[in-house]
């Protein structure tokens, strides 16, 4: 078992007790890991945004390509050459899955995620590394988020876009955030301690944007969870913040449906599916589920052609219906897949 930082042994009533000791000395090796797919020109973006700080020997950068090849190899071979950088490929287009690569495949002690669509506004790698030092594993660290968009949010559509497209930034000073009141921190830009990670286990790839539009999400916000109750303390800080590339398609009304529709899937995948195993079922889903969602696909067109007042509202509310539906139909025939059928 490594050694993290330093310590020192105390004694308490209780007998000697070992504690971590900040220390500004403390080599803390750290690995900066970004998945990306299919968005070239955004990872230079970022990677030029990387090279600007000044190089350690204490930092390297994974860049994990996943699903079809589309130049990431070709960019970071340019960034490589100055050392600390490596490609790596996985060939599944699973983020998920490719974050677990990216982290059996390195070896570093603290790690920094970014997604290859933020642009970075300052040296905010040294932001997380200086506070990593301060506070030591069992902690974890997250930033502000804004939002950089490239035409105004339509009014009706505000309420249903996620933080990522509309920003986040819910205070100007660095503190340790209740855990009852902490959401999540976005997987475009935290860090943990891999210590910290190996006690919760990997991504769940059960969750995690893939190819397919009806994909769960919620991988970080999972896996966060877990720490939480694991007992690893969220750690906010304004400083490291990112601008994230929000591009026009997902100020329209066809990209918020699909988001609420996955939002709906990645919902009962991560909770629904227990609370409703008590349900009536219908079909192998539950039947006021089912119910729901038919009326609701009904009033959506009704709204349509009639232009009902708050038709955003009903349209959402179909999308997230149908999420849900398309989670408990997919669980439905998962759960039948692998049975044997029986001897006759």
């Amino acid at each position: 078992m490594r050694q993290l930082g330093p310590r020192a042994t105390i004694t308490v009533q209780t007998g000697p007790c070992e504690i971590f000791v900040p220390s500004a000395r403390w080599r803390l090796k750290t690995a900066i890991i970004i998945p990306t797919h299919k968005r070239a020109a955004l990872l230079k973006r970022l990677l030029t945004d990387l090279a600007r700080a000044a190089p350690s020997p204490d930092i390297s950068v994974h860049v994990v390509e996943n699903g079809a090849r589309s130049g990431a190899e070709a960019i970071c071979e340019d960034f490589a050459r100055n050392g600390g950088l490596r490609y790596r490929y996985f060939s599944q287009g699973h983020k998920s899955g490719a974050l677990n690569f990216a982290i059996r495949n390195s070896s570093e002690d603290f790690i920094i995620f970014f997604d290859d669509d933020v642009a970075l506004p300052g040296d905010i790698v040294s932001i997380y590394v200086e506070a990593a030092r301060r506070y030591g594993p069992g902690h974890f660290f997250g930033g502000p988020l804004i939002a950089d968009a490239q035409r105004p949010c339509p009014a009706d559509l505000a309420p249903y876009l996620p933080l990522s497209a509309v920003g986040w930034a819910p205070s100007d000073r660095e503190m340790v955030m209740e855990k009852d009141r902490f959401r999540y921190f976005f997987g475009a830009n935290w860090a943990v301690f891999r210590s910290d990670l190996d006690t919760v286990g990997d991504f769940s790839e059960e969750l995690g944007i893939t190819a397919s539009p009806r994909s769960a999400m919620g991988e970080e916000n999972d896996i966060q969870e877990r720490l939480v109750q694991a007992g690893v303390n969220p750690v906010y800080l304004p400083g490291a913040m990112v601008r994230h590339h929000v591009p026009p398609e997902c100020y329209t009304p066809a990209w918020v449906w699909r988001r609420r529709f996955r939002l709906g899937v990645t919902d009962w995948k991560r909770t629904e599916c227990l609370e409703q195993a008590h349900c009536r079922k219908l079909l192998g889903v539950p039947a006021w589920l089912l119910r729901a969602a038919l009326q609701q696909k009904g009033k959506a067109v009704l709204s349509a052609i009639l232009r009902w007042p708050g038709k955003t509202d009903i349209r959402m509310r179909e999308a997230y219906l149908r999420g849900l539906l398309h989670g408990a139909w997919t669980t439905r025939r998962r759960r039948y897949a692998g049975r044997v059928p029986a001897k006759t």
